[in-house]
């Protein structure tokens, strides 16, 4: 009997986080810290703002994206704008969201693989995250 319970409240969990409502289109946050070097500005004080069109915040719902991810701050996994410091092309993004290698963000838990994401959906969301270098 327990063995049966467990999967269900498993199921029920993954199916309240997927059904959650979306985030606001425009997400302000104050900028991460750089380490100090002796060349290095001082931080500036405004925040920043990141855009995210229409289009791709529907498709980061659609998709359940924002359940996990947010464009500026830590949800469960990184931000999007640390995701494209890490430099990937938009085809290994797409690779990431498909089969995602938890050994390239050990300070986060392990994404679950999404093969289900369209790759044309993938890729419009791979160059909305590049474009945040």
């Amino acid at each position: 009997m327990k063995k049966r319970v467990l999967p269900f409240f498993a199921i029920a969990a993954l199916a309240i986080a997927c059904g959650q409502s979306s985030t606001p289109a425009t997400e302000t946050t104050a900028p991460a810290a750089e380490p100090a070097t002796e060349a290095a500005a001082p931080a500036p004080e405004a925040t920043a703002t990141v855009e995210v069109p229409a289009e791709i915040n529907d498709l980061l719902n659609k998709h359940t994206c924002l359940t996990c991810h947010s464009a500026t701050e830590k949800i469960i996994g990184p931000p999007y704008q640390e995701v494209a410091a890490k430099n990937y092309t938009d085809e290994q993004i797409v690779e990431l969201i498909h089969a995602p290698k938890p050994e390239h963000w050990p300070d986060y838990p392990p994404m679950a693989p999404l093969p289900n994401v369209p790759k044309e959906d993938a890729m419009k969301i791979a160059g909305w995250i590049n474009s945040l270098k």
